[in-house]
Order: structure tokens, then C-alpha cells, then sequence
């Protein structure tokens, strides 16, 4: 038994002692037929690599030049008689040509080894027969306008015309990649009919916006696709056939020389500048935060090209913060529309006659090829309350009883109480004048809809607002703190940053501390910071007394541990 097992051992390595050797003296045997097609027609390129058992990756590259790969496919065979091993692999193409004549079919690599050249006669179709299938299916391709200036809007449109009974084998050709230039598709494949020349066609369209980046010429490729059609006279026989989109070349203009050199250069269609507050119908008051956005649309290209404004307000009247701007682009008939907008928290910090200033912006009119601007007038705003002044210092520890009289005169002692100061005040008759009168209004739109529990998104964006609120209190930075403190809010009621700040005016809490942080912030002299774990543990009690029925599961908004100068002190 042990010998009988030896021996088939040594045959098996013999075997495979055979196949190496084969292997290396392997060869590569080619041949194609038919050796003469119509040009309509396929032929079919058989590789056969002898001694190999592993099919290896095949390189196609040296065709594409005169030949279309239809299809491919792969098979290997093992034999082994009486002891003798023979192995080969099989790579099977089905060649479409591109053109007609005496055609090379080069030399194809595999595992080092170079195939032998062949050839293939390709006839031409009569002219008669080769009009009519190209009045069966087509391309027709516009570009406009063209020329175009550079970073300008090109509106490229392809469609693919097929009479009745013509079979489109593959799908259109995809979104063209076009050297130095943004190519952005403006809708799907549009599919209809049309009449022309006296028949009937189905189309389908594709439609791109082409923006180059630099002068001069840019090229568009060719495309194709392959489809069946009835060949005229030929007895009913369908052939394959291979309808194709001419390279298009387009000129691209530089920057005119009449465009302002100090100027960020935007060509478009039509530009527009608009302007909106949160509320609505702002009134301008002392301490009450407001929300600007300025919104800026380019017909005729991309949000990226459209250059920031300048939109800093005079600061002797108002701070003002920036939200993250947003740029969006959309896609209708007259290709893309950018839109850009920039939003500014603003609060009044000094009562009087405040100038907005006027916003303008430069750019090239590329319908009608001339600088024009688009602009917002300036606009002259009333800033209504009182200077804001520094809180009163808190009371001493050997303050006068409760019995004491309140009303003692300038000299009464220094631990005797003051009356509360005007702007005190006046800003607590403002909140409750405000409050009284946009309460019953904004009720119904401050409690908001029934929220639905938060996803895994909002709980992370809430833990991560907490967390920066929790540092900024930490820190003791009342501009980072009330920032933090709006954005954690924010995130709690899933709410923008307009309706934030409304909601914060319909709720006496909020509102409460957003006065205490906005005295403490904008106050001319320096005033007594509000704590920032008072800030921590009044939030909490905010937003557990306002929770709604189906809201999101808080995360904990933990008091930060003291600091080690906090436990000195």
C-alpha cells in the first residue's frame, strides 16, 4: 500500500514538473475571424497561451486605437493522459472596427509574452446603404454660447436621435471629464420625440454646464454609443453599429480688459443682493439681539465664485458675530445658479441714528458683455433704550438690616441700599413691554411642533454644543459663553438661529439671561460677570421646565469641577 502511494506521489510531481516546463516554453497562438467583415460587422480575436493553467490580466490598451471591445471572455482547460499533462488558457474578444481598410490587430502582452500581429480587412458599406443608417440613428451636440470667458457658464447639450426599431444596446455616455474645466450635469437623461425632416425620432437628451478654468481652447471628447439596426436590403438581418459625438472644440476669452482690475472677477447671467432680519420687522433696541443674512445669487455660475462682502456695521453702535455662511447650488433651464449667504448675529450696544452701511458687488454681464454691479442701498436706523452701564457691585456682608430705611440720602452710610439704577429699569420695562406684547403671538410659534425623538446625529450635536458651553463657563469668557450658550440651546430645541433667538424672547428665563450676558458683555465700563456656574445650573432648570412631551433625552449638563484657583480662593 505504502509503494502503491509513493508512486502516484512521483507521478504527481511529475505532472506538476511538466506543467512548469511547459509553462516556461508556453507560446502565444493567435487568430481572428472572419478575416474580411462589412464594417457594420464583429470579428472575434482568439489568444490561446499554451503550458498555462491561470488566466492573467489582460491588457486591451493597444486596441482601442482602431477597434471597439465588444466583449470578452476568459477559458482555461488541464488534460492529463496517460501521464502527460497539456494545459491552456483562452482570452476571446469580439472587435468592433472604427474604420474601414486594411486594419492591424497589434500585439497583446500576456505574462511577458507578446502575441503575433494579424490582419483585418474591413469593406465599407455602399454609400446608399450607409446614409441610410445614419439617418437611423445620431448625435447632435451644441455648445452655447462659444466663445466664453473664462469661468463663464457654457451650456453643453447632447441628444442621441433613433428611429423606430433601432435597439440602443448600452446606456448614454456619461458626465464628459473635460481637461481644465467644472462640468456639472443640470438634470437626468430627458427622453421624447421629435418630428424631423418628415420622421419620426426618439430622443434622448443630456444637458451639462461647462466652466473652464484658463484661455485658450477647450476640447470636449467624442462619444459614442452602440446600438442594432435593420440594415436596407439585407434580407431583415440586424447589425450592430457604433453612432458617435464629434469632439467639439470651444474658445475661452480671458478676463476682459475693461473688467475693474481691483475687482474678484464673476461672470455671470444676472446677479442679485438681498437682505432679510430675523424678526421680520426688526426694532432696533438697546441690548436685543437681531439676526442679519445677506443673500447673494449669480445666475449663470457656481456659489464658489461668488466673493464675501464686506459687512462690517459701525462698532460705536453695534456688535456683531458671524454665522457659518452657506453656499448652495442649484440647476434649472439656464444651467446653474449659485447662491451665497452670510449671516451676522447683531446687538445695538448705544442708543442714536445708526448708518447700515451700502453693499455692492462688481461683476460681468455675459449676456450682454458689460460691467454692471448690483447693489443694497445703505439705510439709516433709530436705536432706541439707554447706554448700557455696569451692573451694581454686589451687596457687603455687613450690609444695613431689612428694617433699614430705604430712602437715606447721600450720606447715608456705604453699606446702606441703593435704589436700583435707571437702566436697570428701563431695560426691565422694555423686556416686559416686549414680552407683553409678542407673548400671545409668538406662544403657538415659540413651543413649536410636537419634536420627534432626536437620531444619533442630533444627540452628538448636542453633547458636542455641551461640551463647549461647559468650557467656555469654565473658562469664564462671557463672548464665548454666551455663544456657546445660544448654540447649545439651539441644538436642544433643534431650532435656527433666528428661531433660537425668538424663542429665547418668548421664554421670561432666557430672555433673562440673555439680558444678564449681553449687560455683562456690552456694557461701556467693566461690570460684574455673570458666573459661569450659575450660567450651567440656570440652563439646566431653563430647559428642564421647558421641555416638550417627546423631545430629545438630554445629555447631562454637569457643573464643571472648580478650578484650582476657584479652591484657593
Amino acid at each position: 500500500m505504502l509503494g502503491r502511494n509513493s508512486r502516484i506521489g512521483f507521478r504527481f510531481c511529475g505532472a506538476i514538473a511538466l506543467l512548469i516546463a511547459s509553462a516556461a516554453n508556453g507560446a502565444i497562438q493567435a487568430t481572428i475571424s472572419p478575416p474580411v467583415i462589412d464594417e457594420m460587422d464583429t470579428a472575434q480575436l482568439v489568444l490561446r497561451v499554451e503550458g498555462s493553467g491561470n488566466a492573467e490580466e489582460l491588457d486591451v490598451g493597444p486596441l482601442q486605437g482602431a477597434f471597439e471591445v465588444v466583449d470578452s471572455s476568459t477559458a482555461s482547460q488541464i488534460n492529463i493522459i496517460n501521464g502527460q499533462m497539456r494545459s491552456w488558457v483562452e482570452y476571446r474578444l469580439q472587435l468592433r472596427p472604427k474604420r474601414t481598410g486594411a486594419l492591424e490587430v497589434p500585439a497583446l502582452t500576456i505574462d511577458g509574452q507578446s502575441s503575433p500581429t494579424l490582419r483585418l480587412q474591413v469593406n465599407p458599406l455602399g454609400a446608399d446603404v450607409r446614409d441610410a443608417i445614419d439617418r437611423m440613428i445620431f448625435f447632435a451636440v451644441e455648445v452655447a454660447p462659444n466663445p466664453v470667458h473664462v469661468q463663464g457658464q457654457a451650456l453643453l447639450t447632447r441628444r442621441l436621435f433613433y428611429a423606430s426599431g433601432v435597439q440602443v444596446y448600452n446606456d448614454l455616455p456619461a458626465t464628459p471629464s473635460v481637461a481644465n474645466a467644472l462640468v456639472v450635469p443640470l438634470d437626468d437623461n430627458n427622453i421624447g420625440n421629435v418630428v424631423r425632416d418628415g420622421a419620426t425620432y426618439g430622443v434622448l437628451e443630456q444637458r451639462y454646464a461647462l466652466f473652464p478654468e484658463q484661455s485658450g481652447v477647450l476640447r470636449i471628447p467624442e462619444v459614442s454609443v452602440t446600438s442594432a439596426v435593420r440594415l436596407p436590403g439585407g434580407g431583415g438581418r440586424r447589425s450592430g453599429i457604433r453612432a458617435s459625438a464629434e469632439a467639439v472644440e470651444v474658445q475661452v476669452l480671458p478676463i476682459p480688459a475693461e473688467y475693474p482690475a481691483d475687482q474678484p472677477w464673476l461672470p455671470a447671467a444676472a446677479v442679485a443682493i438681498n437682505e432679510a432680519w430675523a424678526p421680520a420687522d426688526p426694532a432696533f433696541k438697546v441690548g436685543e439681539p437681531l439676526l442679519r443674512t445677506i443673500t447673494l445669487t449669480a445666475v449663470g455660475n457656481v456659489a464658489a465664485s461668488i466673493p464675501p462682502l464686506n459687512l462690517d456695521l459701525p462698532r460705536a453702535f453695534f456688535k456683531q458675530y458671524p454665522e457659518p455662511e452657506r453656499l448652495e447650488d442649484s440647476q434649472g433651464t439656464g444651467g446653474v445658479q449659485g447662491v451665497r449667504q452670510e449671516a451676522h448675529s447683531i446687538i445695538p450696544v448705544k442708543p442714536g441714528e445708526a448708518l447700515l452701511p451700502g453693499l455692492s458687488l462688481t461683476w460681468w454681464d455675459a449676456v450682454n458683455g458689460r460691467v454692471r454691479e448690483a447693489a443694497l442701498p445703505e439705510r439709516r436706523v433709530r436705536i432706541l433704550g439707554e447706554v448700557l452701564a455696569p451692573e451694581p457691585p454686589p451687596a457687603a456682608a455687613n450690609e444695613a438690616p431689612p428694617d433699614a430705611n430705604p430712602d437715606q440720602g447721600a450720606g447715608a452710610p456705604p453699606n446702606a441700599k441703593q435704589p436700583l439704577p435707571r437702566w436697570l429699569l428701563a431695560l426691565a420695562a422694555m423686556g416686559f413691554v416686549g414680552w407683553a406684547t409678542t407673548w400671545l403671538v409668538l406662544r403657538r410659534r415659540t413651543a413649536g411642533p410636537r419634536q420627534r425623538p432626536a437620531d444619533a446625529t442630533e444627540q452628538a450635536k448636542i453633547r458636542q454644543a455641551r461640551r463647549t458651553l461647559a468650557k467656555a463657563c469654565q473658562g469664564q469668557d462671557c463672548e464665548a459663553m454666551r455663544n456657546a450658550w445660544l448654540t447649545y440651546l439651539g441644538a436642544v430645541w433643534r431650532t435656527s438661529p433666528p428661531d433660537t433667538l425668538v424663542r429665547i424672547k418668548g421664554a421670561p428665563e432666557a430672555k433673562e439671561l440673555l439680558d444678564r450676558l449681553n449687560a455683562t458683555l456690552y456694557a461701556d465700563v467693566s461690570t460684574s460677570a455673570i458666573d459661569g456656574q450659575t450660567l450651567l445650573r440656570l440652563t439646566r432648570t431653563l430647559i428642564e421646565e421647558n421641555a416638550e412631551e417627546g423631545s430629545a433625552i438630554l445629555p447631562e449638563l454637569h457643573e464643571f469641577p472648580p478650578s484650582a484657583s476657584a479652591k484657593a480662593s
